[in-house]
């Protein structure tokens, strides 16, 4: 029996020899063009083993630029099908293997996935902005999100990656879609994070998610004449609060979930009152050095009147004992 094309791919990108891994790498972008206009039919089953072998093929990947290179070209290939059912199903591929393969990257590696991961993501937002952003796209991707790294289960996908992807989401869709993604069509794209902020029991995730995806709109113009230069992504403060309270009044929503959602419906309040969230974290980093100062002030106070105190009772025993001796020899 014949090896599947697709397992000829896989041990090919995964050879120990690095130019049948690089040939195997340009013949397999050429393969998806030819593959999504033909009569054969791909599925899930197929992508997953073409990317378990696109995985050891960046394991093995070394040198800064190269791998950079390696991660563009891999993530790049979302634009090489036909069919944008082939384009979700690679996604889709690559979301699993890399929740599947997580715990297995050592510390030497991590960055590299990591770049990999925000490439990635980055061209799936460039493939809902060549298809102007409409709706069905946008669940389509937002749904195969859900279903691997935007989970509210704690045994979804490791902890790790799901930070991590809170962490770059909104910075890669800003970068993407700062001139084209609306208000409305950003509530879209805060969907799944709703769902994480009503469920996850992870209060590290929780707050992972409040500063990096929710705070960030707020915070995205905090010093506009430093960073004059990031593109900004345009919001409606009301909007976000709306969609946040809908999911906060759920009756399954848990208290200590729900105390989190109004902390950001509170911090979007002071920022339609005019409060800067960055003011206020200085004020309260200034307030907090305040404190200190006064801490260390009462504390100086304190040791120097313990060390009066000694010197008086070293004195007051310096003179007991003379007047003893004294009285000895009388």
């Amino acid at each position: 029996m014949g090896i599947t094309v697709e397992a000829h791919f896989a041990q090919q990108l995964a050879s120990n020899q690095p130019h049948i891994r690089e040939r195997a790498l340009k013949k397999i972008g050429k393969w998806f063009e030819r593959i999504s206009v033909s009569s054969e039919e791909l599925n899930e089953e197929t992508f997953l083993k073409i990317f378990k072998g696109l995985y050891y093929y960046f394991w093995h990947c070394d040198k800064m630029l190269v791998q950079e290179d390696r991660a563009e070209v891999i993530s790049q290939f979302i634009h090489s099908f036909k069919s944008m059912e082939y384009s979700f199903l690679y996604i889709d591929s690559f979301f699993t293997t890399m929740t599947r393969e997580w715990h297995c990257i050592d510390r030497y590696r991590i960055e590299k996935f990591m770049m990999l991961v925000r490439k990635f993501l980055h061209q799936c937002f460039q493939l809902l902005k060549s298809k102007c952003w409409k709706v069905k796209y946008i669940k389509a991707v937002l749904n195969i999100l859900k279903k691997t790294v935007l989970t509210p289960s704690e045994d979804s996908a490791p902890f790790g990656l799901k930070t991590h992807i809170s962490d770059i989401y909104m910075e890669e869709l800003t970068k993407v879609g700062h001139d084209e993604v609306t208000p409305k069509i950003l509530r879209k794209f805060l969907l799944p994070y709703c769902d994480v902020l009503c469920y996850c029991d992870d209060p590290s995730f929780l707050q992972s998610v409040k500063k990096d995806v929710f705070l960030y709109l707020i915070n995205q113009d905090a010093d506009e004449d430093q960073f004059h230069e990031f593109p900004i992504l345009q919001f409606n403060p009301n909007s976000v609060q709306k969609l946040l309270m809908k999911h906060a009044n759920k009756p399954d929503v848990k208290r200590k979930n729900m105390k989190v959602i109004y902390s950001i419906i509170k911090e979007y309040e002071d920022y339609k009152n005019g409060i800067n969230a960055f003011e206020k974290m200085l004020e309260s980093q200034h307030s907090n050095r305040k404190l200190r100062k006064r801490a260390i002030e009462k504390a100086s106070l304190k040791l120097v009147e313990e060390e009066e105190e000694e010197r008086s009772t070293k004195k007051a025993y310096k003179k007991k004992r003379k007047i003893n001796s004294e009285i000895i020899d009388v």
